[in-house]
């Protein structure tokens, strides 16, 4: 593989650590406080709140995964990092729903949307655009692959 593809699969792999680590470390906060110190008039808010959350640590976990894959130049990295931008437009669109939806259920989604999205608001990083890192790291990795697909050997599940 060319060295400009190598550093392209690390650089969004290092960006896929970095946000993690971001991620996870503003998640802490409203984990710990969140839950038991909020109020929240909305009926279903510490339903939506700990749903929010777990997608939040699932999301984390996919890229977190994706990164290492991708920093060491594995096929995985790539299928794993593209899934995971995908299911989290996916769960943003979702959430905008149950925002435009209202009643009990919507009103409680958009009362825990603000602390329940804290490990992924790195990966939304553009208030204007929030879903130019997915986006733009996918088609970047897709381009890549596509662009040194004649240029490298896959073995063993290796891009090299």
């Amino acid at each position: 593989m060319p060295t400009w593809g190598k550093s392209m699969f690390r650089t969004i792999g290092a960006m896929d650590a970095l946000l993690s680590i971001l991620g996870l470390c503003l998640m802490v906060d409203p984990i710990i406080h969140g839950l038991f110190s909020l109020s929240a008039d909305s009926q279903y808010f510490r339903i939506a709140f700990v749903t929010m959350t777990v997608f939040n640590g699932v999301f984390l976990v996919f890229y977190s995964l994706a990164a290492v894959q991708l920093l060491r130049l594995k096929k995985s990295g790539v299928t794993v990092h593209v899934i995971a931008s995908v299911l989290l437009v996916s769960y943003d669109l979702t959430i905008g729903v149950f925002w435009a939806v209202r009643g009990p259920v919507g009103m409680s989604v958009a009362a825990a949307t603000g602390i329940g999205n804290m490990g992924i608001a790195p990966f939304q990083c553009f208030n204007f655009a929030p879903y130019v890192y997915p986006i733009v790291s996918t088609v970047v990795i897709l381009v890549t692959v596509r662009k040194v697909a004649g240029a490298f050997q896959v073995s063993r599940g290796h891009l090299s």
